[in-house]
């Protein structure tokens, strides 16, 4: 007997007991459908959580002012984002970070909005992995005039205008009291970097709140973000960029050292340097260790599926034994048996695994639209769910598949 007849009549036997044959299958699919929700989930939200540092500068180091121990003597100031740049050994760019909320109204539409304002400078955009998508980064001479212009977040274009590219737009932003009409100059993927900076909403829904006011997200001009608030520019977070070729720990612990000498304050948790990068390399491992581990408690359902299939087959091997009987009087050989349940079981196992893939992808495309996430399903994940399910059907069908080829042709014969 060759492949093509142990697999017709595998498949004839299994849409003969086809209601059995699903229950047994469950397992397998169960299994395979989490593995790959699972997987492909995890690793698309290890991505979208690399990708949002990567946003935040995964080229730069954010120091940190402990604001809860600092007295105002304490913060960064503007003048010692200039001196950072220009006195601390290593360091190319620095750039202020402060927050800032206020209302905006949008002039084309008049339509009201809550707007998230970072304050920084030009230096910001170079530790930002991509540019402008439309118009470009305000310039140091506009920081320097205090210029009323603002680069847009690329979703707060969306939410704002129904648009990308809203460059040339006009928003009039006010706060404390005051209000200024600020001049769309670019429009860039800052949302989610601004939301992560400060903003209290969780990222994913930034946009989906409840206010019926939308929010949007802008970066403008320190210097114009104070004149807007009111505020004194007391500093508590600036991004530093090294010098090409230089570590950045070296440089960050550099520029620490400099804002204790200029501050006075020694204490060792006053200011803190983190280098970006290390974040990508600390959630890349965690969300490895996290999905291997959920990814390993859904295989277990695996092998319990095998075990069903071992089981069903066992039944099998019972309910066939008068055809094993004749077919072994007829001069069918230990190993065609053999080779007929164990195709069988095979067939089960993969029936189960396409079944559990299409689950499986179609599931975490579920789970994750539900945050706003692309799933990251490989073709090799799902080879390899395949070849699982497959060497699940093998190593459990094996038992019944020798059983029924060592059976004596004439106790088969004689069974009822």
């Amino acid at each position: 007997m060759n492949i093509t007849e142990s697999l017709k009549i595998a498949v004839k036997c299994i849409k003969a007991n086809w209601m059995r044959s699903v229950l047994t299958m469950l397992g397998i699919i169960i299994g395979i459908t989490s593995v790959i929700m699972i997987v492909g989930a995890g690793t698309g939200v290890r991505d979208y959580i690399i990708g949002l540092i990567e946003d935040m500068g995964s080229n730069a180091v954010l120091v940190s002012v402990d604001t809860t121990q600092a007295t105002d003597n304490d913060y960064i100031t503007l003048d010692d984002v200039d001196n950072i740049k220009a006195k601390v050994s290593g360091v190319e760019r620095c750039s202020p970070m402060l927050m800032g909320f206020g209302n905006a109204t949008i002039d084309a539409t008049a339509t009201e909005a809550t707007v998230m304002m970072v304050g920084v400078n030009s230096d910001v955009q170079f530790a930002m992995t991509n540019t402008c998508e439309y118009g470009r980064f305000f310039t140091d001479e506009e920081y320097a005039a205090n210029a009323p212009i603002a680069v847009m977040g690329l979703e707060s274009a969306k939410t704002a205008f129904g648009y990308e590219d809203a460059t040339g737009q006009s928003i009039t932003v006010s706060s404390s009291g005051k209000s200024m009409k600020i001049k769309v100059c670019g429009v860039a993927n800052i949302d989610a970097m601004v939301n992560s900076l400060g903003g209290g909403t969780s990222i994913g829904s930034m946009f989906q709140t409840n206010s019926d006011k939308p929010m949007i997200a802008l970066f403008m001009p320190c210097t114009t973000l104070t004149q807007i608030t009111g505020a004194s520019a007391n500093l508590s977070n600036v991004f530093v960029i090294a010098e090409e070729g230089k570590d950045y720990d070296t440089v960050g612990n550099a520029t620490v050292n400099y804002l204790k000498a200029v501050h006075g304050n020694y204490s060792n948790g006053m200011y803190t340097a983190q280098n970006m990068a290390t974040y990508i390399e600390i959630v890349d491992i965690i969300m490895k260790v996290l999905t291997i581990f959920i990814a390993g408690v859904g295989a277990i359902s695996l092998i319990v599926g095998g075990i069903g299939v071992m089981n069903i087959m066992l039944v099998s091997v019972t309910e066939r034994t008068r055809e094993i009987g004749i077919r072994k009087s007829l001069g069918a050989k230990t190993r065609v048996i053999t080779m007929q349940f164990l195709t069988e079981s095979i067939i089960l196992c993969l029936i189960g695994g396409f079944i559990g893939v299409v689950l499986g992808v179609a599931g975490a495309f579920a789970a994750c639209s539900i945050i706003d996430i692309t799933p990251k399903i490989s073709i090799w994940l799902i080879l390899l769910a395949l070849l699982f399910s497959s060497g699940v059907g093998l190593f459990f069908g094996i038992y019944p598949a020798k059983k029924a080829a060592q059976l004596s042709p004439i106790d088969a014969l004689r069974s009822e």
